[in-house]
């Protein structure tokens, strides 16, 4: 992160104007530098109005991810946290750095390549979300990493509690308000040995962002938009680190089966009719939760129930004719 770009941020946070000559003398730079980097921030999309004589200031709260506001919050200057103002992708970034021995996060005020499960496109805008990384070592094998993703999901809406928002997930790593996407997550593993791997977790979560291309995301929620209010995101940052990792701890001493009731109370797919999309095949019938694999249970024919350990889910939107089931079709 550029540390000019950063500081002029934190300067017109009070909402007061400041002229280029005064903003370039507290930051040792040029007017120009000053004006190359409000033009940045307005290319981004940043709502700053510009006065002649006055100077510049933000029309709305904006405050941009800090490292040490982090830390500070969570009161360990040790952690490796890495804040970037653009990436392709903060998993991409962390998989690129071989021989790590410790936890990393990577954090990025926009991402030009977020993707999600898939290979889904992450709507990315710049310094609204959160779009995060985390690093980390399991001692487990990759076998033993079954429910990952459900559990990073229940420790996103954990965290969602904080703020008083009800959310649920629907499987196997969307978490949702009201129907909405409000975050997702995606899960990559590298094996190092025999009884250990490496896990990178990405998660995304709308925090800030009040629009987006229709064409990018259909169905989306905000902290912002649904409570009206700006939220500060290095706190939730913090916030997010430290239940993420009591819940990685959680699952390394216990594994999935311990977090099943918690799930079953957050689960948006139960008892509905569904269609699974599972390769080339496509699966329809009511889904009867998940199993101590993680696993989603589909009831498919007349009490035949079949588990699934991925696949791309929506609901059956019902009429009174139809049948819940219904036979296996290819596409």
């Amino acid at each position: 992160m550029n540390s000019h770009l950063s500081a002029i941020a934190t300067i017109l946070h009070d909402g007061h104007y400041h002229d280029g000559v005064t903003l370039g003398k507290k930051l040792g730079i040029t007017r120009a530098a000053v004006c190359k980097f409000i033009k940045k921030l307005k290319d981004y999309g940043i709502n700053i109005h510009s006065v002649k004589q006055k100077g510049y200031a933000l029309l709305e709260p904006f405050v941009l991810l800090d490292r040490m506001a982090i830390q500070q919050q969570l009161k360990n200057n040790d952690l490796d946290i890495d804040i970037f103002e653009s990436l392709p992708s903060t998993n991409d970034y962390l998989k690129s750095l071989h021989g790590l021995v410790r936890p990393r996060i990577c954090l990025a005020e926009q991402q030009t390549q977020g993707k999600g499960r898939l290979n889904r496109y992450w709507h990315s805008p710049f310094g609204q979300n959160i779009y995060f990384s985390y690093s980390y070592f399991l001692e487990k094998d990759i076998g033993e990493l079954a429910g990952l993703s459900l559990v990073v999901g229940l420790a996103i809406i954990h965290l969602l509690k904080q703020y008083q928002l009800p959310a649920c997930i629907k499987w196997p790593n969307d978490v949702l308000y009201h129907g909405q996407k409000l975050s997702g997550n995606l899960i990559e593993v590298e094996a190092k040995t025999h009884d250990s791997c490496r896990i990178i977790i990405g998660i995304g979560i709308n925090v800030n962002m009040l629009e987006a291309r229709m064409d990018e995301m259909l169905e989306w929620a905000s902290l912002r938009a649904i409570t009206k209010q700006y939220v500060d995101r290095n706190k939730m940052c913090a916030l997010l680190i430290k239940i993420l990792l009591d819940y990685l701890k959680k699952f390394a001493a216990h594994g999935w089966s311990v977090f099943m009731n918690e799930w079953q109370s957050v689960d948006f797919l139960i008892n509905k009719i569904i269609t699974l999309q599972c390769g080339q095949q496509m699966f329809t019938g009511r889904m009867k939760g998940i199993n101590r694999l993680g696993n989603l249970l589909l009831e498919v024919d007349h009490g035949i129930i079949k588990g699934f350990s991925s696949g791309d889910t929506s609901i059956v939107k019902q009429t009174r004719s139809h049948p819940i089931d219904q036979q296996i079709t290819l596409q």
